[in-house]
């Protein structure tokens, strides 16, 4: 069963190491401005944003991208035991709606199986919308609570359990 048209088949996704990490930290500037009416962040006095998550030891980093454009990123925590997290999770504008944000939501999760959770700030309503069709779609039953985060104040939370599995 194929989920995905034309946009997803000359996708590419890299691990963010030293040779791409200024991809992933671009990319992760665009995230926090987009974000920034509802965490209320501003860019410091040379225009960048404090990021939130630092990728290396359990936090792992991807970049997904086309022939011609970076186009996302995904950051998760992804301890050897316990729960994984996704921590960033971010599309271009210009390309969504086109299931590329399902397509790297499924193969994150694939490297990854065992228990997840995926968080939304509770007035980022668009993102809460992307991860009920995303996770529908990819056939992932999954259990929704509100929390009170220390950080982020209310925030929802879906958690579920990714099974070993091969994705074409």
């Amino acid at each position: 069963m194929t989920f995905f048209n034309d946009p997803v088949k000359n996708l590419c996704l890299k691990a963010v190491c030293d040779s791409n990490l200024s991809t992933y930290l671009n990319l992760a500037q665009a995230y926090e401005a987009e974000f920034s009416p509802i965490t209320k962040k501003n860019p410091n006095l040379t225009g960048l944003y404090e990021l939130d998550t630092t990728i290396g030891g359990e936090v792992k980093a991807y970049i997904l991208q086309n022939s011609a454009n970076a186009i996302g990123f995904a950051a998760a925590s992804v301890p050897e035991e316990g729960t994984r997290d996704l921590r960033e999770f971010y599309i271009v504008p210009t390309m969504r709606g086109k299931k590329i944000g399902t397509y790297l939501a499924r193969q994150v999760f694939s490297f990854y199986p065992g228990k997840w959770t995926v968080k939304q700030l509770k007035q980022a309503t668009h993102a809460t919308s992307f991860w009920h069709q995303a996770l529908s779609e990819l056939g992932i039953p999954y259990e929704e609570t509100i929390l009170l985060d220390e950080y982020w104040g209310n925030v929802v939370m879906q958690t579920f359990q990714i099974m070993p599995q091969s994705y074409p």
